[in-house]
């Protein structure tokens, strides 16, 4: 790969759809590169069953892949009895609903739950640290308020698929 990832075997990664959906397939090079990137480091990536949602669900290629290879798992959205969880999401709503004037009841919600996870998972199993992959810039700085005004933000961290895999060029696509 040659590279270094952030990623580290001590932490919960908290995988948002759009990570998936720019991995693509995994006959795609940036699938390969992301897959050894996460073995590498020792990590299995937690998808909240909406992102499964997202991606058509658990028996689409990318998704059953993933959890066949044991880098992956399906996880489910924090109770929507807890406070912390339920206050990050409203920050996070709130944030991309600004970034991206939006209505607040508009803003997906797989895409507020992120926050109430990372923070639940911090407090919850004792995790020292969260990472949460999103490429949607209005959802890391929503993740990003949340965490701040929980306090958490010596432990959540929110990184992009460049981050994990790095850039490369033969990735994008040419029009001719």
């Amino acid at each position: 790969m040659g590279r270094d990832t952030p990623l580290s075997a001590d932490q919960d990664v908290l995988v948002d759809a759009n990570i998936f959906y720019a991995i693509g397939r995994p006959s795609n090079p940036k699938y390969h590169r992301f897959r050894t990137a996460v073995q590498h480091a020792g990590v299995i990536c937690k998808l909240p069953r909406r992102v499964i949602g997202e991606l058509g669900g658990p028996e689409t290629d990318r998704v059953r892949t993933a959890l066949d290879e044991g880098w992956a798992e399906i996880i489910d959205a924090p109770s929507p009895t807890d406070g912390d969880a339920v206050a990050a999401s409203d920050i996070a709503r709130r944030t991309i609903a600004s970034e991206t004037d939006q209505a607040e009841h508009e803003v997906e919600k797989t895409d507020t739950i992120l926050s109430g996870l990372a923070i639940q998972y911090v407090r919850d199993r004792s995790t020292t640290s969260v990472v949460v992959l999103t490429d949607d810039q209005p959802v890391k700085k929503g993740i990003e308020n949340a965490v701040r005004a929980q306090g958490y933000t010596d432990a959540i961290t929110v990184y992009g698929l460049s981050d994990i895999i790095g850039d490369d060029p033969g990735d994008s696509m040419r029009l001719i």
